[in-house]
């Protein structure tokens, strides 16, 4: 049976109130909307022409600030066109303006950290799996994007299956590619913080009060339990995430002074560095 599909503007879980206007399907409605209200729809869920340009500015954000201005690692056009003949199906737009942007960045599509064994596939590595395109493995666990849907598919048992409540693709890549990121900067760290950043779920708000005179929000990310900061001309860049139990932050710079001012500057915060 075809899964009905609707065009409307409509809200995410977990993105407040931002709205967004595309094509969805009803199997992503979480909630109705009601006296004139935009339905709410998954966090996994097929993103937004919007949302995909999110994406791409955010990527070429990040890429200027690890490479300082040579933003000349994506995939090639014929590259993207040898897969998908390889495939047999195109590629979904939110893959290609990822492959387009980061396909050829070892910084921005692996995990330093090799123990963590998290890396996106290069584009000639990509295939089809039951109507999925496995893009990424994280140890021995594969992703996929479902060709028609789009929505990211997780596999248990040998068999794909969809989680509604997991972030969108577009989420997805935007914090992992900055997680990323801050791992290959020249100096990173990470740190525990304390007090009310910890106490309140609302990240982004509280920790752009916090931390406003040394980073700018990106305010193209709208998951309250997480946050992302950068000063793209000082080339530094911040992960914060408080979940009303604890709250770390990661955060990558130029200098390992830079590190430490921040961290006696915003509540003397203990750094634990991944990288000399």
């Amino acid at each position: 049976m075809t899964d009905a599909k609707q065009m409307g503007t409509y809200t995410v879980d977990n993105c407040g109130k931002k709205q967004f206007h595309g094509t969805y399907y009803l199997t992503e409605v979480l909630n109705e909307g009601k006296d004139g209200k935009a339905p709410q729809l998954v966090q996994n869920h097929g993103a937004s022409e919007e949302e995909i340009r999110n994406m791409e500015q955010w990527l070429m954000t990040l890429s200027n600030i690890v490479h300082g201005g040579d933003v000349s690692y994506g995939c090639t056009e014929e590259q993207i066109e040898a897969a998908e003949e390889r495939l047999g199906i195109p590629l979904p737009a939110e893959l290609c303006v990822y492959y387009r942007i980061v396909g050829n960045d070892p910084l921005l599509t692996t995990d330093r950290d090799s123990k963590k064994k998290d890396r996106y596939l290069p584009i000639d590595e990509i295939h089809v799996s039951d109507g999925n395109i496995v893009y990424r493995m994280r140890k021995k666990a594969p992703f996929g994007l479902s060709a028609v849907k789009r929505q990211i598919m997780f596999m248990d048992d040998g068999a794909w299956y969809w989680e509604p409540n997991m972030e969108s693709f577009c989420e997805n890549v935007m914090i992992t590619a900055a997680i990323f990121a801050i791992s290959h900067m020249k100096h990173s760290a990470k740190g525990r913080l304390k007090g009310e950043l910890v106490s309140s779920l609302q990240a982004r708000k509280l920790a752009e009060q916090q931390f406003e005179s040394t980073f700018q929000a990106l305010n193209t990310y709208y998951h309250p339990f997480c946050a992302l900061f950068f000063n793209e001309q000082e080339r530094r860049l911040g992960w914060f995430r408080s979940n009303g139990i604890m709250a770390d932050i990661l955060i990558g710079t130029q200098t390992v002074e830079e590190i430490e001012h921040f961290g006696e500057r915003h509540g003397n915060i203990k750094f634990k560095y991944s990288n000399p």
